[in-house]
């Protein structure tokens, strides 16, 4: 049985199309692949800022921010090329620079924790409504524009 794998990708409104956005699940679903095997399925989720609600160095940001974990205990003469190759391609599908993307590949174990955190955020009596929420509108995402999508903003 493949192990799911959750790849949160935070981009800006209108900064990437569907067809780019099919091309970078791709791209990065292959080099995963080539890089640990397939014994791995990735889901993705793509979550949209609106225009003006992301700043970097007091400036509004145009970065997408990407998260791909990995095996935990994994060491850096293999994370690095995995990373480099993500970054070099989404670049070329992109067109955007080496400061436009952000690529976090935690440890399956920090990356668990990092969601366990954010969902600790919710009141209890609240959190399975906003997940359900979040679910519902990801599917609506997939619905409407074929794959998993959000607005940031619930």
């Amino acid at each position: 049985m493949k192990k799911t794998v959750r790849v949160p990708c935070l981009i800006h409104e209108g900064s990437l199309g569907r067809k780019t956005i099919k091309q970078l699940e791709s791209m990065i679903k292959g080099i995963y692949q080539t890089h640990f095997g397939v014994d791995y399925k990735l889901v993705f989720m793509w979550m949209t800022l609106p225009k003006g609600q992301a700043y970097l160095a007091g400036k509004i940001s145009t970065a997408s921010t990407v998260m791909v974990a990995v095996e935990d205990g994994l060491p850096a003469n293999k994370r690095h090329p995995f990373m480099l190759e993500i970054c070099d391609k989404w670049q070329y599908i992109t067109g955007c620079n080496k400061n436009e993307i952000i690529l976090n590949s935690p440890d399956f174990s920090v990356a668990d924790e990092s969601l366990n955190i954010t969902q600790s955020k919710f009141d209890e009596s609240k959190k399975t409504w906003a997940q359900a929420k979040i679910m519902s509108r990801l599917l609506l995402g997939r619905i409407s524009k074929g794959y998993f999508t959000t607005d940031i903003n619930l």
